[in-house]
């Protein structure tokens, strides 16, 4: 169990937790963790919720309205909704330099 401040989201605030929480002046910290929170405490057969750990700012962020049964898939999600929104952060990036 990771001893951290801890912040919940529902999933449709995916990208407000990544600019909050992951990214300190536009650059995302590379050592983020992707998580699966037990639904219930010590209760796994409940099902995972998505999470991610930032170390350097000692920050757990927990997707509350989404589960899954297996921890693996979970922490996919969590990966995955990372990426999409960290590609998406790049481009506008780019195309922000670019029409200068």
């Amino acid at each position: 169990m990771i001893d951290a401040t801890t912040f919940c989201y529902p999933a449709r605030q995916v990208s407000a937790a990544y600019d909050e929480h992951i990214c300190t002046d536009g650059t995302p910290d590379a050592d983020t963790e992707y998580l699966a929170r037990e639904r219930e405490n010590g209760t796994p057969s409940s099902g995972y919720r998505p999470a991610f750990y930032v170390p350097s700012k000692n920050h757990l962020v927990v997707i509350i309205d989404r589960c899954y049964g297996r921890e693996g898939n979970a922490k996919a999600w969590m990966a995955d909704q990372i990426r999409i929104i960290a590609i998406a952060r790049k481009r506008q990036k780019e195309s922000t330099t670019c029409a200068k």
